[in-house]
């Protein structure tokens, strides 16, 4: 699964790095540190999360220079769609 950047109708936004059996693997931006959570596609939805048309590997550079930091498993995602070139519109299914 190619990375996707969604964002819900609070405009909050996120990284979808990659799905694993029923879930996805998230990164959200917030206040806090950067960290990679699951969520099945019925929270994603519930939540209120589309896919937009942010290049990947935009959103992840900008989710490196987080104020408040990254945990380290979320920066190894996040280096890795940094250097790569992805699809700018991706679809969650």
């Amino acid at each position: 699964m190619q990375p996707t950047v969604v964002v819900n109708r609070h405009r909050q936004t996120a990284i979808i790095i990659a799905r694993h059996g029923s879930k996805y693997e998230i990164i959200k931006l917030g206040k806090g540190r950067l960290t990679v959570t699951s969520l099945s596609a019925a929270e994603l939805e519930i939540q209120g999360y589309e896919a937009c048309q942010y290049p990947p590997s935009q959103a992840a550079c900008a989710y490196l220079r987080h104020g408040a930091g990254v945990s380290k498993k979320a920066r190894k995602y996040l280096e890795n769609i940094a250097c790569n070139k992805f699809s700018d519109i991706l679809s969650l299914t």
